[in-house]
């Protein structure tokens, strides 16, 4: 067959195939990816450890599907307050959860499989990126890329680190129920409303505390967007970003609260009409949970109230000059990932470390004695003075420590002892002084004369240089150990 015969040929077999309609699965495929980070996970649980270390069958009979659920729904509860749950907070939570699932783990390993899980909510095996997972588009017939991150670990207002489940975290948290936070709640009323009704407590219990949870979006993304616009002035358009985030809460707060105010109605009815202690202990624990769910919206309420002022108050700083960079945020992105390597790759690359914490410009630092000097000028009063100008305590210059003939011996002493071109440290100047029977006045006297003469340009000993030498601890004094050396053109001449 030629070559003009091939494309003819291909087209008379693609004319001959049926068309196929391909259905659109973007939705269940994205949930689906979602949660390979869990399965994965889970797959090779068994894998993690060595003999070695004592971790080998650290995750045999310890469901990680709870664990991650179980952390999610643990960020979720500190939203409430903080904005999320610390690291250390996270931590305590998932080994106490993980010794409680097998009670044979000591604390270090309950600490190591909290880690190990919290490490794979983070993506830490890909230094903390995006998950990324690749999935056919039918709707466009290619392959796509899906990025996400399942929790956010970012700095609150007080500029402490916290975790937080991002939305894909609320969405594998929820069941991967694909609907807005309001249409999910009013089912979940629904349903609340029914299982009162029918007399199931503890599963009206559970289907309460998740609702309660979906008004804590409202809240994640109203404080995400003002974090946003306080960190980066001018990234937040106020009428595409938050004017209908607001007002989607508005209508959110004003049909919840009616369906609570209704709900925790029934569950007053139903409490005084029950007799059995176990209901009424069921009943009364689900009056505090609706009652909760109310108090959160009381702060979404104050959250949209506050929202212009604050979001205001941020742009302010956008008419301020600064200098046009596209660094990344030193705070929010590389200090992190800094404190993350390992000990050997940050001492390889300390020199480079350290040279980006270096400021801009240096601070000028002042001379001691002439900060001293400074301080202790009286200035002249020129002023005139009213007709009634009180009482003016005189001012009475602070008496000297030690006396001048305490302090010409001490320095003779010391004169003589460097005049020897040997090397001395503080301790030993002061064990020799003790030895030698000077009284502690003079040994004081000493120490503060040998830590001034660290400075070059203060010394009382031109001919000797300090340097520090670690530290000592007698009963004189304690701190820096500094040892006194004979400079190069000093140093007497060997016979």
């Amino acid at each position: 067959m030629n070559d003009r015969a091939l494309p003819l040929a291909n087209e008379a077999l693609q004319q001959m195939l049926p068309t196929c309609e391909l259905l659109d699965l973007g939705r269940q495929q994205r949930n689906l990816l979602l949660l390979r980070p869990l399965f994965q996970l889970e797959l090779n649980k068994l894998r993690i450890g060595d003999e070695a270390s004592g971790d080998k069958g650290l995750f045999q009979a310890v469901d990680t599907h709870y664990l991650v659920l179980s952390a999610l729904d643990f960020m979720m509860e500190g939203t409430t307050v903080n904005m999320g749950s610390t690291q250390q907070e996270v931590l305590s939570h998932l080994s106490a959860v993980a010794q409680v699932m097998k009670p044979e783990l000591t604390a270090q390993q309950a600490t190591r499989v909290a880690e190990v899980v919290l490490d794979t909510l983070d993506n830490k095996a890909q230094s903390y990126r995006e998950f990324q997972f690749e999935h056919f588009d039918a709707e466009h017939h290619t392959h796509r890329t899906l990025r996400f991150r399942l929790v956010a670990y970012q700095p609150d207002l007080e500029d402490i680190y916290r975790y937080k489940p991002t939305s894909e975290g609320y969405l594998v948290y929820l069941g991967m129920l694909d609907l807005a936070p309001e249409d999910s709640q009013e089912l979940m009323e629904k349903m609340l409303d029914l299982l009162v009704k029918r007399g199931r407590f503890e599963a009206a219990l559970e289907i309460a505390r998740r609702a309660r949870k979906l008004s804590l979006e409202y809240r994640q993304l109203i404080r995400d967007r003002l974090m946003q616009a306080y960190r980066a002035p001018g990234s937040v358009n106020w009428t595409k970003d938050m004017a209908g985030k607001l007002t989607a809460a508005r209508g959110h707060v004003a049909g919840r609260q009616a369906e609570d105010q209704r709900m925790e109605e029934a569950v007053r009815e139903a409490l005084q009409a029950s007799d059995e202690l176990k209901t009424r202990q069921d009943l009364s624990q689900l009056l505090k949970t609706l009652q909760s769910a109310s108090l959160i919206r009381s702060n979404l309420v104050n959250d949209i109230t506050v929202a212009p002022d604050k979001f205001l108050l941020s742009q302010r700083s956008l008419f301020r000059a600064r200098r046009p960079s596209g660094l990344p945020d030193l705070e929010d992105r590389l200090l992190p990932q800094l404190i993350s390597l390992p000990a050997n790759v940050l001492v390889a690359n300390a020199d480079n470390c350290i040279s980006g914490l270096y400021p801009a410009s240096w601070a000028k630092v002042y001379d001691l004695n002439n900060v001293f000097a400074l301080l202790l000028e009286r200035r002249a009063d020129e002023s005139v003075p009213d007709e009634d100008d009180g009482e003016i305590t005189p001012f009475e210059p602070q008496k000297d420590q030690f006396a001048p003939e305490v302090i010409s011996q001490v320095e003779q002493w010391l004169k003589r002892q460097f005049a020897t071109g040997s090397t001395f440290r503080i301790d030993q100047l002061l064990g020799m002084a003790e030895a030698q029977g000077l009284e502690s006045q003079l040994r004081r006297c000493m120490v503060l004369m040998l830590f001034r003469s660290f400075a070059q340009s203060e010394t009382l000993f031109p001919g000797m240089k300090s340097d520090a030498a670690g530290r000592f601890q007698m009963d004189i004094a304690q701190g820096t150990n500094l040892e006194f050396s004979p400079l190069q053109e000093n140093k007497p001449e060997q016979p």
